[in-house]
């Protein structure tokens, strides 16, 4: 009985300190607000971190941080807040427009790889749909085509149409509950980095030693590949 009650007491004061933290972040917040209207951009910034450090994860707090950093000239961390803010808005028209304002006015103008057509076309149309609900169109097309093949199997007989039907289902169903999952993976996978220094050394190795091929500034996003120590 005593556990239960000193359970009961923990979970009491686990809510109770969560929500006040809510309402701390929800005050700071609206007071960065407050602040970045009034053209306080550095004390808005500093609410907004404020936020963040209570541990509240947010798009709107990291893409209210970012505008913070881009009107002080912080370009590096308006990037990396924004790129943050991505994951939770991916088709938000502002956000991509500001960053494509950082983008502009970084002093890294490297070139890329081209995308093959079908990875552009094949990207566009997942995020048009998205992913999971790609997944269970898949897996519902693949389903009903085996249902199909099931019924012929019950009667003896299916209809010429009716075989095509389930065979289109079936692969087509297959591919895009299949693709759904790869795609997943490679974005979950997919780890970049933004520089936030103004100027950082590109090393031939991973030693401060080695030569230097390239010096980037900040602002510039890049790939994480792999990590090698440290």
């Amino acid at each position: 009985m005593r556990n239960i009650i000193a359970s009961v007491l923990v979970a009491l004061a686990f809510s109770t300190s969560l929500a006040a933290q809510t309402d701390e972040a929800v005050r700071l917040l609206d007071e960065g607000n407050r602040l970045f209207r009034e053209g306080n951009f550095e004390q808005a910034r500093i609410a907004y971190e404020e936020v963040t450090d209570l541990g509240v994860e947010s798009g709107n707090v990291y893409y209210n941080l970012g505008n913070a950093y881009f009107r002080l000239d912080r370009l590096g961390k308006a990037m990396l807040n924004y790129q943050r803010a991505f994951r939770y808005f991916p088709k938000d028209a502002a956000l991509t427009h500001n960053m494509d304002l950082v983008r502009s006015r970084s002093r890294d103008q490297l070139s890329v790889l081209p995308k093959p057509i079908w990875a552009k076309w094949w990207n566009g149309f997942v995020d048009t749909v998205g992913l999971r609900r790609l997944f269970w169109l898949g897996v519902v097309g693949w389903l009903a085509g085996l249902a199909l093949f099931g019924r012929r199997l019950h009667l003896g007989a299916i209809s010429t149409a009716a075989r095509r039907l389930a065979i289109v289902l079936v692969v087509v169903g297959g591919l895009a509950g299949a693709g759904a999952v790869a795609t997943s993976a490679a974005r979950s996978d997919n780890v970049s980095a933004v520089v936030t220094a103004d100027r950082a050394d590109v090393h031939e190795e991973p030693s401060s030693d080695s030569r230097v091929v390239i010096v980037v500034h900040e602002a510039l996003v890049v790939d994480v590949l792999r990590n090698d120590g440290d």
